[in-house]
């Protein structure tokens, strides 16, 4: 039977989440370890001067700074300045043959070059890489859209030289949702993975819980109170349709996708206490995976999709489980300190990230390895609270919410602990993101 204090404090935990407010916070060690950085040697990159017509310095300036600064964030690539040695004002602005050999000899191993053009009353961008050592190119793209669409253009070209030069993909092209009250009330917003380009897509008016990408990036599932009742949506990006999915009694909190999108889980109170269901997206197949007397909150599945991650405080305080995608063999993973919520399991399948609660009683993030042998405080300690991670596609970076300078805004930081990036900067209150998968 759960004991007053823990049903309790899991009430005031749901309570934060349906009024998306500021968390308070309780005692817990703090038994975090440094963060162990990645090291990797950086592929030395030169940008030959993007070329375009006269009258376009504007939008080819915002192509190649967009194209700079992603490869600056990848953190795969070294950029060179111009050297004298390698003769980049070329006939035509294509680099020839004596141009990338000249660039190998110097020491650069990829030269990238742009052309950007408005043509039948659209923007065109034409993108190359040069492998140097082969002496041949290696990456090619042609896209094309309206001026809105340059940003991503650029971001198309990093995130394809990153994916040739790594296999791994590249986040430039990727988009965080998150919650913001800037009309006065609760909506959802995009912005690029950099934190340009917010724009609102929900107009609800009403209480939102944290919006929750697909496995393909086309639909956001979220919670919204719109018809005075707490009921799931999916939001349709391309169309702008929105379809309500999930309607039970009580509270239903936003779904987490499955890897390759045959379920969704997601927590509700249809039965009394928050408890954890899966069922497939089209809304059939509703099966029931937690029975407990305590609160069972926020899955995450493995990046295999055969396990779950979610909290429970059925140990006394809120702590993260484990358990096999049909609710079977059930394992505490979290035990230092008495407060760890909101897991987010790593597209690589070896971390998940959480809210942790140290000494000061401020929540930080924290990283614990999925077999529970390590376990990383990522956050800084400070009189603030990190709160609500979320992973990067390429399980190098997280989204998190933070009130350190007052309101809360969202951050992006390298799982390494390096790298805190502030995104968003609109005087609002801004939390909960979710960061696209691709």
């Amino acid at each position: 039977m759960k004991t007053r204090s823990s049903g309790s404090l899991f009430f005031f935990v749901m309570m934060v989440l349906l009024l998306e407010a500021a968390t308070s916070t309780n005692a817990a060690p703090d038994v975090f370890l440094e963060a162990s950085r990645l090291g990797h040697e950086k592929i030395s990159l030169m940008i030959v001067p993007f070329e375009g017509a006269k009258g376009h310095e504007a939008q080819l300036k915002l192509a190649q700074t967009v194209f700079y600064d992603d490869l600056i964030r990848s953190e795969v690539f070294h950029l060179l300045e111009d050297n004298k040695q390698i003769p980049l004002v070329v006939s035509g602005g294509l680099p020839d043959a004596e141009t990338i050999s000249k660039a190998h000899r110097a020491g650069v191993s990829v030269l990238a070059w742009a052309k950007l053009y408005f043509l039948n009353n659209e923007w065109t961008m034409e993108s190359i890489a040069y492998e140097t050592n082969k002496g041949e190119q290696v990456v090619g793209l042609k896209t094309s859209g309206n001026e809105k669409s340059i940003r991503a253009m650029a971001h198309r070209f990093s995130d394809k030289l990153i994916w040739h030069f790594t296999g791994e993909p590249g986040t430039a092209g990727t988009k965080i949702a998150y919650i913001s009250d800037l009309t006065g009330q609760k909506e959802i917003y995009l912005i690029d993975y950099d934190g340009a380009n917010e724009t609102r897509i929900t107009g609800d008016r009403s209480i939102i819980l944290s919006p929750r990408w697909s496995y393909d990036a086309k639909l956001i599932g979220y919670t919204s109170y719109r018809t005075g009742t707490p009921e799931v949506y999916f939001l349709n990006l391309e169309s702008g349709q929105r379809e309500r999915k999930i309607s039970f009694s009580g509270l239903t909190f936003p779904p987490s996708w499955s890897p390759v999108g045959n379920l969704i889980a997601f927590a509700s109170t249809k039965d009394g206490n928050a408890e954890i269901y899966t069922m497939r997206p089209d809304g059939e197949g509703l099966k029931r995976l937690t029975f407990n007397g305590a609160d069972d909150l926020s899955p995450s599945w493995s990046a295999a999709g055969n396990q779950i991650a979610f909290t429970s405080d059925r140990g006394g305080s809120p702590q993260i489980y484990l358990m096999d995608m049909e609710g079977t063999n059930v394992q505490r993973l979290t035990f230092g300190g008495n407060y760890n919520t909101a897991p987010a399991w790593s597209p690589k399948g070896d971390w998940i990230a959480y809210t942790c609660r140290n000494e000061e009683r401020w929540q930080k993030i924290c990283l614990i390895r999925a077999d529970g042998s390590q376990v990383v405080q990522i956050t800084e300690n400070g009189r603030w609270d990190d709160e609500s991670p979320s992973w990067a596609a390429n399980a190098k970076s997280l989204a998190f919410t933070s009130n350190r300078t007052g309101k809360n805004q969202i951050y992006t930081i390298r799982a390494d602990g390096t790298g805190l990036t502030r995104l968003t900067s609109n005087g609002a209150n801004n939390r909960s993101p979710s960061w696209s998968p691709r």
